[in-house]
């Protein structure tokens, strides 16, 4: 259900067309999309973490800088930011605090749409279909919509619940690292990567309560070590794996047919998937932003016909 939030805004000025922008928020980044009501692409932005259980100030000022971006791309400026209808999917919304606080948020657009992230990605997979999608970026998310009903599996948050994400594979990494460099674990080639500049003490200090996106740093280090045969790291692909096999058959088991799998662990672990399973998988039919965009068109026509 998407949660909608008004600005100082209300209106934009006489003579200026509304545009619509679609925001994909996660741990790592925000991204923005500028569409005109026709669906033409006008500019895009990028910018740093938007999820707002990690910080809610800067999950909105990463929205803010992206959207800037995306209009400057355009030859627009903050100045049109009273012209823009933003729908954002927002890693952390489906949190109740998470989704008031977000929600009372006295933005400068013309109005603004909230909703997960998930549902964001699920609406853009499938353009407004049924079906299902499972989030490998930072963390770890999972949904499927059918026949109206959305099933969500997963999505917690790291550490409690991030299997297969960048954050575990970097987590565990660590872990395997601390017990090489002790003697009492298996021999990793991880170890020499990520003690080359510091010693096993240094590296526990530097991560002591880091987040989920600096854990996510040292994932691509695993797939390396994989990559050239060591067993550390291939425990750790094949656990994932295993993992996300039965993820799929759940969201599977909930009747959707089509299924999508997004994010920057994705096509690292699609070869290590049961065949079967993988056979399942369906390209994206559009990003995240496209699906935020068409939820807000979907949700200001309603509430237009809803004041007729």
């Amino acid at each position: 259900m998407i949660q909608i939030s008004k600005g100082l805004h209300t209106s934009a000025a006489k003579g200026d067309e509304l545009l619509f922008v679609g925001i994909d928020g996660g741990a790592s980044h925000c991204r923005a999309l500028l569409q005109n009501t026709a669906g033409v692409s006008l500019g895009s932005g990028k910018s740093g973490p938007a999820n707002p259980v990690n910080g809610l100030e800067q999950c909105k000022n990463s929205i803010l800088a992206a959207v800037t971006e995306a209009l400057q791309q355009a030859g627009l400026s903050t100045a049109d930011f009273s012209r823009l209808v933003v729908g954002a999917g927002l890693a952390g919304l489906h949190l109740p605090a998470m989704r008031d606080a977000m929600a009372s948020w006295q933005h400068p657009f013309h109005s603004l749409y909230l909703t997960t992230d998930l549902h964001a990605a699920a609406a853009g997979a499938h353009q407004g279909l049924d079906g299902a999608v499972l989030i490998l970026g930072t963390g770890f998310s999972s949904l499927a919509n059918v026949a109206g009903k959305q099933t969500q599996v997963g999505g917690y948050g790291f550490p409690i619940n991030a299997t297969c994400s960048g954050s575990w594979f970097g987590l565990e990494a660590v872990k395997a690292v601390l017990l090489d460099a002790d003697g009492v674990g298996l021999p990793t080639s991880l170890t020499q990567s990520m003690l080359a500049c510091c010693s096993a003490t240094e590296l526990a200090q530097q991560l002591m309560n880091a987040s989920a996106t600096e854990f996510a740093r040292y994932a691509p280090l695993v797939f390396s070590a994989a990559d050239a045969g060591d067993k550390v790291s291939l425990g750790l692909i094949q656990q994932g794996a295993s993992f996300v096999n039965q993820v799929i058959r759940r969201l599977l088991a909930c009747g959707a047919d089509r299924l999508a799998l997004i994010g920057g662990i994705t096509e690292r672990i699609k070869p290590w998937l049961d065949p079967q399973l993988a056979a399942c998988i369906t390209p994206a039919l559009a990003s995240p932003e496209q699906g935020a965009i068409l939820l807000a068109h979907q949700q200001r026509n309603s509430l237009q016909g809803a004041n007729q």
